[in-house]
């Protein structure tokens, strides 16, 4: 668990908190308390600017459509087809290449095992390697396509 999300974790329950500041004075209590209502203030401020950004965006996006229907035009009047005005977000996908390894356990038995040449191995796979100071691919019959 990183420190936000332990910070987050101690903050999120009443009896946690005591916990936490069971040593603490009051008068630091109260200056804490008051750094985090300032912290609030400044992100429920900034949250209202994004709010009417956004607002003012969306009016212009519905001021430009009606623009466009009250003289007829369309999208693909202006060369624009089927061309969304939200943007579109892409995911991108990983291109995982996948081998049959072939190695040798602790009791001489050669074992087949598909996996990638990035992750975690089974154990005794691992314990091959560093007996053998070979590479994963030095192992590799074939690359398994997808």
């Amino acid at each position: 668990m990183n420190i936000f999300e332990e910070v987050l974790h101690r903050l999120s329950s009443k009896t946690r908190i005591r916990s936490l500041f069971k040593d603490v004075h009051a008068e630091d209590l109260e200056r804490i308390i008051s750094r985090l209502n300032d912290v609030l203030t400044e992100k429920q401020e900034a949250r209202a600017k994004d709010e009417e950004k956004r607002k003012k965006k969306q009016e212009s996006i519905e001021a430009i459509k009606q623009f466009m229907a009250d003289r007829g035009v369309s999208m693909n009047d202006l060369g624009l087809g089927n061309l969304e005005l939200e943007e579109t977000v892409q995911k991108r996908r990983r291109n995982i290449q996948k081998y049959t390894f072939e190695y040798e356990n602790e009791a001489g038995e050669r074992i087949k095992w598909e996996g990638a040449t990035t992750g975690r191995l089974p154990r005794d796979f691992q314990a091959y390697l560093e007996r053998t100071g070979k590479k994963r691919l030095d192992c590799a019959l074939e690359q398994i396509e997808e």
